[in-house]
């Protein structure tokens, strides 16, 4: 459960007064096995693997909730083929090509007809709302998963989301990487993704490499500028900062993983309480030196109490 990615959006000043309603408001929206007929279904279900374990799990004044996705898998390779086997038995036994509209009607009642008897797959994303940060943590970078999160996340709470433009923080990490000039809070690792703003096809991919060795700092005087950049935290946790600040390849030193597991936790519901109990404190303070590091100010969400989730903020 610890994550491995992370994208931070910024929750309004007017929802604090709403978290004690969070579990009343999933409930309407709660996970339901996918119909035969659909190709999907999602809904909230609880973040521990137990029967009857409640939808909202509040740990430290930290709350999570999970997102369940089910999706039918059914290629589109083996649709058309069957499609393919359709239309010439058609032209042999009727002599006739089949027009293009028969053939996508053709096509959805193959879908319809092979659906219930597809595989599922069930997906389940991660968030959390940090209340240091007033923000709300999801454990994905994927841009499908936080759509449907963030979608369900509004439906349940009746209020809209609407993302701000950010700023690259390309600059910034790249003057970090040129000057060494940054918070003591964090190192600097063996990794990086450049890439050149004139020619963005042009990538250079370093891994294991001394990032202030003079040939790599020569693609920084050409202009290149940094994309993603590996970091360390007060040698705690290791990961890759990207330039739209998202966090990926999150990697927890031991010392960290046994603090929970000093807290001896038998029960799956006690080792979820320990584990979101480390880690959430841990990421909550992380992500508020990196902002700190980054002179990140808060946009403005316009009026107050319009309820708007917005990616962190830009650079000042």
């Amino acid at each position: 459960m610890w994550f491995k990615q992370v994208t931070l959006f910024q929750l309004p000043d007017s929802f604090r007064r709403k978290t004690q309603e969070l579990a009343q408001k999933l409930e309407p929206l709660a996970f339901s096995p996918c119909l035969p007929s659909l190709p999907s279904s999602q809904g909230w279900v609880s973040p521990v693997h137990e029967e009857n374990a409640p939808l909202v799990q509040t740990i430290n004044g930290y709350t999570m909730l999970c997102l369940q996705i089910e999706e039918k898998i059914l290629p589109m390779s083996y649709v058309n083929q069957e499609l393919l086997k359709k239309l010439k038995e058609i032209e042999t036994q009727q002599g006739r090509k089949v027009r293009q509209k028969e053939k996508f009607a053709m096509k959805d009642e193959l879908v319809a007809t092979l659906l219930p008897r597809a595989f599922t797959k069930l997906t389940r994303v991660y968030g959390y709302l940090d209340p240091e940060n007033n923000g709300l943590v999801l454990g994905t970078n994927n841009q499908k998963r936080l759509d449907q999160f963030r979608t369900y996340f509004t439906r349940s709470l009746n209020e809209e989301t609407h993302p701000l433009n950010i700023k690259k923080l390309g600059p910034t990490l790249t003057l970090w990487l040129k000057t060494q000039n940054y918070s003591s809070n964090f190192a600097l690792e063996k990794a990086c993704l450049l890439q050149d703003p004139n020619q963005e096809n042009r990538l250079i991919r370093c891994q294991h490499q001394d990032l202030l060795a003079p040939s790599l700092q020569g693609f920084i005087k050409d202009g290149c500028q940094v994309k993603q950049l590996a970091l360390s935290w007060q040698d705690r946790i290791q990961f890759v900062l990207a330039d739209d600040f998202s966090l990926s390849g999150l990697k927890y030193q031991e010392e960290l993983i046994s603090e929970a597991k000093d807290l001896e936790a038998e029960t799956l519901q006690q080792k979820f309480i320990a584990d979101f109990l480390i880690m959430s404190g841990t990421l909550s303070a992380l992500l508020k030196d990196l902002r700190a590091a980054l002179r990140l100010e808060q946009e403005e969400t316009g009026v107050e109490g319009q309820g708007k989730i917005v990616p962190m903020a830009k650079v000042g």
